[in-house]
């Protein structure tokens, strides 16, 4: 019995779907304002680009706004670039200051000033440096 209510229910989905589609298919073939679909990229750009006098007012609004947000977000663009080149010098300038701090560390180490564990910890070595130990 539940095998027949759920070929029921999956035959009213489906058909539900189908008239969906159906539906949706024949208002796309009847609008009148429908566009041809073109299989050339260049036509979009063509239809964007018309801003003679044969254009409504509405499609140039339209055009120029959308000229405007590609100059807002070229201009952003361009911001992020500098953005991206001056943190780019930074991370230059930190590159060679520590390169300059491990070369500093392993000079210390080759005289013997510090030890530098497998660890990573830095020890300083327990030496006499002959400042007032003179056991008085």
């Amino acid at each position: 019995m539940k095998k027949i209510q759920a070929l029921i229910a999956a035959a009213m989905i489906t058909g539900l779907l189908g008239l969906g589609m159906l539906a949706i298919g024949v208002n796309a073939a009847l609008n009148p304002n429908s566009v041809a679909a073109s299989d050339t990229p260049g036509s979009a750009s063509a239809v964007v680009s018309d801003t003679s006098g044969s254009a409504s007012p509405a499609v140039s609004a339209t055009t120029s706004q959308a000229q405007a947000q590609i100059a807002q977000l070229q201009n952003l663009i361009a911001q992020y670039q500098n953005r991206e080149k001056q943190y780019q010098v930074q991370l230059d300038q930190a590159d060679t200051q520590l390169q300059q701090y491990q070369a500093l560390l392993a000079e210390m180490q080759r005289r013997g000033l510090i030890r530098i564990n497998s660890d990573g910890s830095i020890q300083l070595p327990r030496r006499s440096l002959g400042l007032g130990d003179d056991g008085g």
